[in-house]
């Protein structure tokens, strides 16, 4: 057999100039320039996209290290991975925390689970004919999620499947629960043995201050075709062609277990109240099955997060996660609250989610309708 011809010189860095225009021309596309440290970060995939390719290319059995994009909420982490993603042109894999998690679940229906052999069909099945593992939002506060987490790694890496991953915390802050956190300090570092930590920390969060010039450039264009509508009247909610649908359109939803009394579903609609979606024993699993169905959604008598006690922290947590997957879905969101509706608020206590500032900057994209009736001052409160 002829050995694979080794490619010509140059060819390397040739192909991470080529990933690395292109990226740069998707900022450009979006009305801005990569900042110092997402050049940076760019310029890290540009190489490592080159070393995929050029394993395909030599046969190599040697995987590149895995990357590991961290830092604070709104940087651009995303935005960057899912540009890469686009050009990078192998067979790839993306996915979102939440969604790994249910095509976890879903892998080991009817599987052995007791001896750990569903789960490890799950995640072999994940990786299956895959060059590249995208892993957005990556994070671990659950113990439980944690060791379904650090089998991933272990099986990617005996895989030889590198990973992309993006995330708010810096391995080290993982698992931050004092109780959890010196158990997973073999897999943090683990993490750091086998990924560059590649850290983007521009000094804004371009989710609420976009660049002059610039168009949203996020990919989530349904999402933040929102709204938070406060008080919600009548005249408010008509103005965005919304009406509280009577008592009649009710029905039961059982997206996976969970039933869920819903105000209004129709064909593109669901129209929920806070308490209803989060305030039960609903999961994420449903969330993402409802998303699935429905393009719109209407959350309404949302309480106050400014107001202590206002709903417990279980149901701000499933709030969390709601929003984390509207967001990932780009599924266009209202929501409906006396108020103030506003996350922009240190956290009290145990009540509000660990990832507040997360939720905050994604629901920054959302437009306000607040104050009264009058389409004048409606109008100025909203611009």
């Amino acid at each position: 057999m002829t050995p694979p011809s080794r490619p010509a010189p140059g060819t390397a860095r040739e192909a991470a100039r080529t990933l690395m225009d292109g990226m740069e021309n998707d900022a450009a596309g979006s009305g801005f320039e990569l900042e110092s440290s997402q050049r940076q970060a760019a310029e890290r995939l540009a190489a490592f996209g080159a070393q995929i390719a050029g394993r395909r290319r030599t046969f190599s059995p040697k995987a590149p290290r895995s990357i590991y994009l961290h830092g604070p909420v709104g940087r651009g982490k995303t935005w960057l991975m899912d540009s890469f993603h686009a050009r990078l042109g192998l067979r790839t894999r993306r996915v979102h925390f939440h969604d790994f998690f249910r095509k976890l679940h879903a892998g080991t229906r009817g599987l052995d689970a007791v001896n750990g052999t569903a789960i490890q069909h799950s995640i072999d099945a994940l990786l299956a004919d895959t060059d590249v593992l995208f892993f957005d939002e990556f994070h671990v506060h659950d113990v439980g999620d944690g060791m379904f987490i650090s089998r991933l790694l272990r099986t990617a890496a005996q895989q030889r499947v590198p990973l992309v991953v993006t995330s708010n915390y810096a391995p080290d802050d993982l698992l931050p629960n004092p109780l959890w956190h010196d158990h997973y300090l073999p897999t943090i570092e683990a993490i750091k043995e086998m990924m560059d930590i590649v850290e983007i920390n521009g000094s804004w969060d371009f989710r609420r201050f976009p660049a002059d010039g610039s168009t949203s450039g996020t990919g989530f264009e349904a999402f933040g075709s929102g709204r938070i509508i406060s008080p919600g009247t009548p005249g408010q909610l008509g103005r965005l062609g919304l009406f509280r649908p009577p008592p009649s359109q009710r029905r039961v939803l059982s997206p996976t277990t969970q039933p869920i009394v819903v105000k209004n579903s129709d064909p593109d609609l669901l129209w929920v109240s806070f308490e209803e979606l989060c305030g039960g024993l609903t999961s994420t699993s449903d969330f993402l099955a409802l998303a699935d169905a429905y393009t719109t959604w209407v959350i309404d008598d949302v309480p106050s997060p400014s107001i202590t006690d206002s709903a417990s922290a279980p149901a701000w947590q499933r709030f969390s996660n709601v929003v984390d997957v509207l967001h990932d879905q780009d599924i266009r969101l209202f929501l409906i609250g006396q108020g103030p509706l506003d996350w922009d608020i240190g956290a009290t206590g145990n009540i509000l989610p660990v990832d507040l500032a997360r939720i905050a900057s994604r629901l920054a994209l959302l437009g306000r309708s607040s104050v009264d009736d009058s389409p004048a001052r409606e109008e100025a409160a909203g611009s």
